[in-house]
């Protein structure tokens, strides 16, 4: 009967990747996504622009009182307004990154929680 166990112990595993690999290619889509929507300016100026609204935003969100998934709610939207402001339109990468990020810690902690 303890092979039940590791049986149902490798599906999970399979099902824990299978989602990770499926967060990491719908990732991909929004880098593609991103770069084609940045082309009418030259993707390093537009690069620049959204790393400097993000350590922007980090940086203001960095003492406040809020934690885990409402902070990063706060740094993203602030992120995305302000590319907004500057013409660039980054939701799709920032929403598909985000839920990319959620998999990603889902899976890191399933397999915490194995052992």
């Amino acid at each position: 009967m303890e092979w039940i166990g590791t049986v149902q112990g490798i599906i999970t595993l399979i099902i824990s990747l299978v989602s990770l690999i499926s967060g990491g290619v719908t990732a991909f889509i929004g880098i593609r996504s991103l770069i084609k929507s940045m082309k009418e300016k030259s993707f390093k100026e537009n690069w620049e622009t959204v790393k400097a609204l993000a350590d922007a935003a980090m940086k203001e969100y960095e003492h406040s009182a809020l934690k885990g998934a409402a902070k990063k709610t706060a740094v993203i939207n602030s992120v995305k307004a302000g590319a907004h402001a500057a013409g660039i339109n980054i939701d799709l990468f920032l929403d598909q990154l985000s839920a990319f990020i959620d998999q990603s810690i889902s899976w890191y902690n399933n397999m915490q929680n194995k052992d």
